[in-house]
């Protein structure tokens, strides 16, 4: 888990920033969405608190290090680190992906509540490919970015 020390917390803070900052603005292009401000914020905001709270409870960093040491991956290698972020991502846009389409499908008054779980599965079934491609992109982008800010500020 993330928050058993100082550099972690600083990864995660950092990891969990950027990450809600590049979904939301990608969720916003992919559901056609006006790019407004407040579309932008609870968007962020909403992705920032699910990675908070899964990085509490949930080691999917120790589960991508076991998944990458099943195919006995030399850690520290490209290759490791491509098959370490599978799991990690997996989770992480799997919550994104049903929390989100939850909140926007059954609290828009704009969508009859008979059609609301309808709606909610298509939702789920068509965000969670192209969530996964750009957060597994940018999950290596944020955790270099976090690692960096960390390295920084922990001695």
């Amino acid at each position: 888990m993330f928050y058993k020390s100082h550099f972690g917390t600083i990864l995660t803070t950092v990891l969990s920033l950027f990450m809600g900052l590049v979904m939301a603005i990608f969720i916003i292009f992919l559901n056609h969405l006006p790019f407004t401000w407040v579309n932008l914020f609870e968007l962020t905001a909403e992705i920032n608190l699910i990675v908070f709270a899964a990085s509490l409870f949930i080691p999917y960093n120790a589960w991508g290090a076991s998944f990458a040491g099943l195919f006995h991956l030399k850690e520290g290698t490209a290759i490791y680190s491509l098959v370490e972020g599978i799991i990690p991502s997996v989770v992480l846009n799997t919550l994104n992906t049903f929390i989100c389409t939850c909140a926007s499908i059954f609290y828009n008054e704009a969508i009859p509540k008979a059609a609301r779980m309808t709606a909610y599965l298509n939702g789920c079934k068509e965000a969670w490919i192209p969530c996964f491609i750009v957060s597994y992109i940018a999950s290596f982008a944020a955790v270099a970015l976090g690692k960096k800010v960390a390295q920084k500020y922990v001695k």
